[in-house]
């Protein structure tokens, strides 16, 4: 069957969890803005596309679907959505929202000795050496971070929500590849995040969090809006 109607080139799955990493490659090619708005997501093509079954790609695109990267049309079925600066805006406030009601109910609950393990990684990693190891250690102490925050939020709806937009917000920086930058803004903005739940400050750790995405939001919108502008 031909894929010729397919925009870009995807490399083959790796085994795993093929869903996630379905939606994560399709993600990252509507970011690209390899997909047009109206492109019709045929199960099949992207399937043969990616090496999969029909099965992941169809599981995909309904989560993709409930995020609104893609609708449901009759007839035509899944076809993609507008996809642009407005679109990343809006998705960098509901992840604010959901990361302030995360760490606002987290605080209190997450063992002291796991706070003070990160505090200290993270305070190591400040005065390590900027090379190109540097932005995946950082990367992973900041999942690390969010993770336990999520984990300790008492809400499994919430820690859904929370995955959903973290997996967008991962395509996102894959394709302005900021990390670094992100990585380097963000350094105070854990520490100080930290240090809040520590003394239990739960309006403090509310405030450093919503303060943390807007900063890493700026920065991505900036770098979008530099990329399109150099395309």
């Amino acid at each position: 069957m031909s894929t010729t109607n397919l925009p870009g080139s995807f490399s083959m799955v790796p085994r795993g969890n093929i869903r996630e990493v379905v939606v994560q490659r399709i993600l990252t090619a509507v970011i690209r803005g390899e997909f047009p708005i109206g492109h019709r997501m045929v199960i099949q093509n992207l399937a043969e596309q990616f090496g999969v079954s029909a099965t992941p790609v169809r599981e995909a695109l309904v989560e993709l679907a409930s995020i609104g990267i893609v609708e449901n049309l009759p007839n035509r079925g899944a076809v993609m959505r507008e996809f642009g600066a407005t679109q990343i805006r809006e998705i960098y406030q509901l992840r604010r929202i959901l990361e302030v009601e995360a760490v606002r109910t987290a605080c209190g609950k997450i063992e002291p000795r796991l706070l003070a393990e990160l505090a200290d990684e993270f305070a190591a990693i400040a005065k390590e050496p900027r090379n190109a190891s540097w932005s995946q250690k950082a990367m992973a102490l900041d999942i690390r971070l969010h993770s336990l925050i999520a984990s300790h939020c008492g809400s499994l709806r919430l820690q859904d929500e929370l995955r959903r937009y973290n997996t967008l917000i991962q395509a996102i920086r894959e394709v302005v590849d900021n990390e670094s930058q992100a990585q380097e803004i963000a350094l105070s903005d854990h520490a100080e995040i930290i240090k809040a739940l520590q003394k239990n400050d739960c309006d403090k750790a509310a405030l450093e969090m919503e303060q943390h995405i807007r900063n890493t939001a700026n920065l991505v919108e900036k770098l979008m809006q530099d990329r399109l502008q150099n395309k």
